[in-house]
């Protein structure tokens, strides 16, 4: 029954045309609610960096943290690997690998051209200066997430490099998630989630240090965040506005 509730099966061969447009359209998101909750959050955390982000985080994730231990320490990093199955890091390590061969594989060569007498066009590759890498934690932490975008984020050349997740009820961080941070390079994992991570990073806190452009998934409080703080002067560039996960296998007889 849960695989059924899960899954919904249709044959492609017994539906019509309208029925194959109305089983592939696009499910409509109505921002406009998110985007007036969150502007508030947004707003106290650019306002009052790191106590208004310490007092969301108890607030919405329900974790012991206060302003002062949002940063995962160097211990917590250095001991994440340990607390792993070996399967488990045997499959971040295999899925690292995999992303950074792909993401090798795409590195471009500045390109010139002189198109007419006297007019050089030229293309060139350059790091962004500093990213925020936000990695889902809600139904369950994404270390798959923060792989993709911690990889990705070496391979160019990035300096600054932070990972922002959602704390368990403990106040600590995933470890499979820390460990792909320690895999990764990056030294600077907070323990921040939601909409006021995006805030943290786009701003900056005395902690949290301002990135010049946000990557990562998150609910629509997360992409409600994103875009306010992308249509602010002082806030930061996003990635995309991402919307709900939509997965589609297509099979026949064999």
């Amino acid at each position: 029954k849960a695989m059924s509730d899960a899954i919904r099966i249709h044959d492609l061969s017994t539906l019509s045309a309208a029925g194959r447009h109305a089983l592939l359209a696009r499910t409509e998101a109505d921002l406009g609610p998110f985007l007036d909750a969150v502007r508030p959050i947004v707003a106290a955390v650019k306002a009052e960096g790191d106590e208004a982000v310490a007092r969301f985080t108890r607030d919405f994730d329900k974790a012991t943290v206060s302003a002062d231990s949002l940063r995962v320490g160097q211990d917590a990093l250095d001991a994440a690997p340990g607390l792993l199955e070996p399967e488990v890091m045997a499959a971040i390590d295999f899925a690292a690998d995999s992303i950074r061969r792909f993401h090798e594989a795409q590195q471009g060569e500045p390109i010139t051209m002189e198109t007419s007498p006297g007019v050089v066009c030229e293309r060139h590759f350059r790091p962004i200066e500093a990213v925020g890498l936000y990695v889902p934690a809600g139904v369950a932490p994404l270390p798959s997430a923060a792989i993709m975008l911690a990889v990705p984020a070496r391979i160019a050349g990035c300096k600054t490099r932070i990972i922002c997740t959602p704390p368990r009820k403990d106040g600590t961080a995933d470890p499979a998630v820390l460990t792909v941070a320690n895999l990764c390079g990056v030294a600077r994992v907070f323990k921040v989630g939601g909409a006021q991570a995006i805030a943290a990073m786009a701003y900056g806190t005395e902690i949290v240090p301002k990135v010049d452009k946000v990557f990562g998934p998150g609910n629509a409080w997360v992409t409600a965040a994103k875009l306010l703080v992308a249509n602010d002067p002082d806030g930061a560039a996003l990635d995309l506005p991402a919307g709900p996960s939509e997965v589609l296998v297509i099979a026949d007889e064999t």
